[in-house]
This record gives C-alpha cells, sequence and structure tokens, in this order.
C-alpha cells in the first residue's frame, strides 16, 4: 500500500506540466519499477531542513521512511525539484538556467522532476541528481525554502528471541556496564575531577 500510496502522490495530475500524461492507477509493471530492490536492513529515510530569513532561523526533522533507495531518493527527486521550481519562479528564472550546460555543476537530465525520465536513471544518477538540486540552493543563496535529503541508516532489528534473553537475564550486562563506565569516565573528565 505503500508504494501505491506514494505511486499515486508521485503520479496525480495537476496544472504542471510535469505531471501531464500520468495515469493516476499505474501498471504493477510501472510500480515495481518505482519501487526497486527492496532492503528491509537499511531505513531508507529522509529528512527535511526548512529555513527562512537567510537561515536566520531552521528546522530539521524526519521526513519519512521508505522500503527501498529508489522509494526515497524518488521522494526526495519530486520535493526538490517542487521548491526550486518555487524558487526559480519567485526569481523570474527559467529552470534550465540555474544549472550550466558543462562543468562542476551540470545536472542531467536538466529539468524539473519528469517521473518517466526519472525511472531512466539508476539509483546512484538519481542520487547525483538530487545532490545536484540541492547543491543550486547553497549556489543561488536562496532566501527561504526546504530541501529533502536521503539518508539511508542501518536497522537493527530486536527479534521475539534476542528480546527474550535479555528479558530473562539479571541486572545488566558486560556491554552495558562498559558502556556506564565510560560514560561516567567522561564526565569526570569533562569536569576536571582526576
Amino acid at each position: 500500500w505503500l508504494v501505491l500510496a506514494l505511486c499515486r502522490a508521485l503520479c496525480m495530475p495537476s496544472t504542471s506540466s510535469t505531471n501531464q500524461g500520468l495515469d493516476a492507477h499505474p501498471a504493477p509493471a510501472l510500480l515495481e519499477q518505482i519501487r526497486g530492490a527492496v532492503d528491509d536492513d537499511v531505513a531508507h529515510e529522509t529528512s527535511k531542513y526548512t529555513w527562512w530569513s537567510k537561515h536566520e532561523g531552521s528546522t530539521s526533522e524526519r521526513d519519512r521512511t521508505f522500503r527501498s533507495r529508489r522509494l526515497a531518493l524518488l521522494y526526495v527527486a519530486k520535493r526538490n525539484s517542487e521548491q526550486l521550481c518555487d524558487y526559480a519562479e519567485s526569481a523570474g528564472t527559467d529552470w534550465e538556467a540555474l544549472f550550466p550546460t558543462s562543468g562542476t555543476h551540470v545536472l542531467r537530465p536538466n529539468r524539473p522532476f519528469d517521473l518517466h525520465a526519472m525511472l531512466e536513471l539508476g539509483d546512484d544518477a538519481m542520487q547525483e541528481w538530487c545532490d545536484a538540486v540541492c547543491n543550486a540552493f547553497s549556489r543561488y543563496k536562496v532566501v527561504k525554502g526546504s530541501l529533502y535529503r536521503y539518508q539511508p541508516r542501518p536497522r537493527k532489528v530486536v527479534e521475539a528471541a534476542e528480546l527474550y534473553a535479555i528479558l530473562q537475564r539479571e541486572g545488566a550486562d558486560a556491554e552495558e556496564l562498559d558502556h556506564t563506565r565510560r560514560q561516567a569516565l567522561l564526565l569526570s573528565d569533562i569536569a576536571g575531577f582526576d
């Protein structure tokens, strides 16, 4: 259901030219292409950084978690594209003018988010596209906006047998005791105690 919800969010018809021609009910093959390889050992998280008044104020927060890198990257690409389009419109410029045709800050494809064009990219190329769009906000000193970033995090899931062993144990285990000892040493060092 998450993939279907994401696909609907990415594919909903809108008045913008980037979403014209997308079906509100995509075929299973398209959903599979959007999903990519599912990796349950990693939490494919996204974060949202919002700033205003030339970074005089800002907030950072976790945004969403996805089952695959590709899902997270497509989401980040879509959201950052919307933000950069808003900036380009307020600055009175076209998207293509924000990125040079050669040199360090080249963007390929040099266009706002287009689902079909993004699906042709591999995950690494899509990650580069997302990073390049994020870097444009810094290059142009955007006064206010939001940036979305992909942040993979290893997921350590505690299974029932492992939890049972923890619940049956009396007192703290050696690892917990060692951690407590290190914390006490660190705090005494900070306070200046010998």
